[in-house]
């Protein structure tokens, strides 16, 4: 593959018109990636009625997960090589026909190996959307979009569950990737067009195939580890066991790999950087806490609380948007003020002071302080992902955008993946000892007594100050963040 033929960095800035039609295309594509993501999870009841083998369906889920993790890496570097527009547009292509072959599926196979392609176009978007957005947009305004994705996250995760269960019940499971098309097809008519004005580098390079297995060898084979550990077999079982080594042993050889090339896919030098290096380690233990905390609450709400599942979705609401105002707010106060230090480092205290008081509180705590709870650690963790995405693309070179976005990316969602991998596990082994209920939504669906209620509050508890721990963790690593003055300039303008 060649770059475009368009390479050259252009100077002139781009028209309101297309400036606009850039930054829409971008946030359907986040909505894309982001609903896909939310709206399966209420049609698997549905899918393995229809395509049978249970013993599969996990996989559904966790095949989008792996390839999406991977691509966030891969297409950043990519792009920075070949072009956005490129990437962009295959990205796109990728998940359209994905979504066709999904809902098109006959057997539970055939549905688990579309979603693993689903996954790299949906991982992609994820971080090219970013990406663009960094080439039109200056580093001092580029924390209000940022911000808006964080809109985009917290819509589809309000509307992907009650989307997915409405579309199943009333037409079938396949209209959920159906409805992927019209999405789809939009944002590529969208930003096909405006795309060829977007700079692109003019030296071709070669992007190392073996790094390209590697990770993603690495990456199933530590999720294969945290989600089997205490769930299906003991954390000491040979499959776990394995599982870990084969993780480390490729994660080692991948990133020896990386330290000798040209153009690496995960450069060293990122990790050596005041600011990125700091960065990633504090997104990957933000985030891990983050999802862990929304992947298990709604189990905390309906066997504690005992609250029905619409009352389960009420109570998640003010998690879910207290995030996105104050990533709003952070990225306002960056484009006023150029300090993308300042909202993290006031955020982080509040959410772990929210975390302790669940775990104070987790066997007596009513709905109300479970909302306000919930509201105080959404409003601390927000300005993390705004001011993130800035201050790592701020201090790379124009030519690196993209490959540190994708790290980025790969570190948040990783984290994620751990995050609600290790905490799953927690709970369960707490509860149930290992291998006794697999998976969350079977222990919510047991009846529990009062002693049981109680068993599961303790449960909990112990794993409101792990995340209270991960929270203090990720503090620790944005306070030795560098602060760099922000360029005024974006990468489209920039020679």
């Amino acid at each position: 593959m060649a770059p475009d033929s368009q390479s050259a960095p252009i100077s002139t800035p781009l028209a309101p018109r297309d400036l606009s039609l850039i930054i829409s295309g971008a946030m359907i594509a986040i909505f894309l990636a982001a609903l896909d993501q939310t709206i399966v999870a209420t049609a698997l009841p549905s899918i393995v009625r229809d395509l049978g083998d249970v013993a599969s369906l996990s996989w559904v889920v966790t095949a989008y997960l792996v390839t999406s993790i991977c691509a966030t890496a891969i297409a950043g570097k990519l792009s920075d090589v070949y072009g956005r527009r490129r990437l962009m547009l295959a990205a796109l292509v990728i998940f359209i026909a994905a979504s066709v072959l999904c809902a098109l599926a006959q057997s539970m196979t055939g549905l688990i190996a579309a979603r693993a392609i689903k996954g790299i176009g949906g991982g992609a978007l994820m971080t090219l959307a970013q990406t663009v957005i960094a080439d039109v947009v200056s580093p001092r305004e580029r924390g209000r979009y940022a911000a808006h994705f964080s809109g985009m996250w917290a819509l589809a995760s309000l509307l992907g569950p009650t989307l997915g269960g409405l579309i199943t019940e009333y037409l079938s499971w396949h209209w959920i990737f159906w409805m992927n098309l019209p999405l789809g097809v939009a944002a590529l008519v969208t930003v096909d067009g405006v795309l060829r004005k977007l700079p692109v580098r003019r030296t071709p390079s070669r992007i190392d195939v073996q790094s390209m297995i590697l990770l993603p060898v690495a990456t199933t084979a530590a999720l294969l580890a945290l989600s089997w550990g205490g769930v299906t077999y003991a954390w000491v079982s040979v499959q776990v066991g394995g599982a870990l080594m084969l993780a480390i042993i490729v994660s080692w050889m991948f990133w020896r790999r990386q330290l000798r090339l040209a153009e690496p896919i995960f450069a060293p030098a990122f990790l050596h950087d005041a600011v990125v290096g700091r960065v990633l380690p504090a997104m990957f233990f933000a985030f891990a806490t983050y999802l862990a905390l929304a992947v298990t609450m709604p189990v905390f709400i309906k066997l504690v609380l005992q609250l029905s599942p619409g009352d389960i979705g009420l109570l998640m609401i003010p998690f879910t948007f207290s995030t996105t105002i104050t990533a709003y707010l952070s990225g306002r106060y960056v484009r006023r003020t150029g300090d993308y230090r300042r909202p993290p480092l006031l955020g982080f205290p509040l959410a772990i002071l929210g975390a302790l008081g669940f775990a104070l509180s987790a066997s007596h705590v009513g709905a109300w302080a479970t909302a306000i709870l919930l509201l105080i650690i959404g409003l601390g963790v927000g300005p993390m992902f705004p001011t993130s995405v800035v201050a790592v693309q701020n201090a790379v070179k124009i030519r690196d955008i993209g490959a540190v976005t994708g790290a980025l990316g790969y570190v948040r969602s990783l984290g994620g993946a751990v995050g609600a991998a290790a905490a799953t596990a927690l709970v369960l082994t707490l509860v149930s000892g290992p291998g006794q209920v697999h998976g969350l939504d079977e222990l919510m669906r047991v009846r529990l007594g009062d002693a049981d209620r109680l068993l599961v509050a303790g449960a909990f508890r112990w794993l409101f100050l792990a995340l209270a721990c991960g929270l203090g963790l990720a503090m620790a690593a944005y306070s030795r963040v560098e602060l760099r003055p922000l360029r005024e300039q974006s990468a489209l303008a920039s020679k």
